[in-house]
């Protein structure tokens, strides 16, 4: 009996998946709030905000849906909290494809306790393409413009 229990509390925890902190709560929370059905949370991701790598490809990628210039993150940690969620507009978008999941992987950024943005992906096969804004707009729906002269602006302000 005593191999059971200890066996069914193995697999309990590990069937939980990473624990969430208070950042990780506060994001799905705000993902929640959203409209969105959270499924799992996949874990803390942590990166430095490098000036240089702003203009090479993922990141300018990343911060062309953004709402917040990364200036003030420069050479500050930024925590991305990752969760796969359900009710996402890119849902709608990506519906039609049979190698999509109908889920959607989204990564809230977080600084110092506060969300600062994100970014969301859809989940399944085969899907590939430049990340989308935590609520899943385009780049140019972001920017509200014309992306190339976004890139130009860009790599003016942050390239060498």
């Amino acid at each position: 009996m005593k191999k059971l229990v200890i066996l069914f509390v193995v697999l309990f925890l590990s069937a939980c998946g990473p624990r969430l902190d208070e950042d990780a709560q506060l994001a799905k929370e705000y993902l929640k709030e959203q409209g969105y059905s959270v499924k799992s949370y996949e874990g803390r991701f942590s990166h430095i905000i490098e000036r240089e790598q702003l203009i090479h490809k993922p990141d300018i990628f990343v911060w062309a849906v953004q709402t917040v210039e990364p200036d003030a993150y420069i050479g500050k940690e930024i925590t991305q909290e990752r969760f796969i969620v359900k009710h996402h507009p890119l849902s709608k978008i990506y519906g039609p494809q049979k190698s999509f999941s109908y889920k959607v992987s989204v990564s809230v950024f977080m600084f110092e306790g506060e969300i600062i943005g994100g970014i969301s992906f859809p989940v399944g096969n085969g899907i590939a393409g430049s990340p989308y804004s935590l609520d899943g707009k385009t780049a140019e729906e972001v920017i509200n413009g014309d992306y190339a002269e976004w890139n130009k602006q860009w790599n003016e302000k942050y390239g060498d």
